[in-house]
């Protein structure tokens, strides 16, 4: 596992998906290096990485569906339902006002064992809305996968909520 986390390294360093220098984030805070998914999760390189690796970490968990908040994630969550075999569901950020009208997109059934990922997570906040989706529609998260956690609280956040968060990469990795 340890050569595939060196790959993924190389994979974001070698697409530039670490920027340093001075960026302000959509929180308006001030950050010293900007994390860009976007260039990560359409690079089919890098998607095929990150589902292997979450994959492994998943499999004889017992698993019923992969999920991801939209937009960032939505790519990650379809690359491990391909690799994995597992159903998908995708979590908006808030319900649509046509239409069905659904927060979660996918067959989400009362007890099934949900494995939640994201692109990159600061505090966690978005995460956490989409685990309180699932929840609140009787799913169970089992576990949160997170590909660059940018050590800002995330990690903090989710174990007051009782759920393990495992970042396949923290910023000190690029640092």
């Amino acid at each position: 596992m340890e050569d595939k986390k060196k790959e993924l390294i190389t994979l974001l360093k070698e697409n530039e998906v670490i920027k340093f220098g001075k960026f302000t984030l959509s929180s308006g805070k001030e950050s010293d290096y900007y994390v860009d998914m976007k260039r990560a999760v359409t690079d089919p390189e890098i998607l095929s990485k990150v589902a292997e690796i979450i994959s492994e970490k998943i499999e004889g968990l017992g698993v019923d569906k992969v999920a991801g908040p939209a937009l960032g994630a939505v790519p990650i969550a379809t690359a491990i339902s391909l690799t994995a075999k597992l159903p998908l569901l995708m979590i908006r950020k808030e319900k649509k006002g046509y239409g069905t009208s659904k927060l979660i997109e996918g067959d989400l059934e009362e007890g099934d064992s949900v494995v939640l990922v994201e692109d990159v997570t600061t505090t966690g906040k978005s995460l956490l809305k989409a685990i309180d989706a699932i929840e609140n529609n009787k799913g169970i998260v089992k576990r949160a996968f997170v590909v660059v956690d940018r050590s800002e609280g995330a990690l903090e956040n989710f174990k007051n909520k009782g759920i393990e968060l495992e970042p396949l990469l923290s910023i000190e990795d690029f640092q």
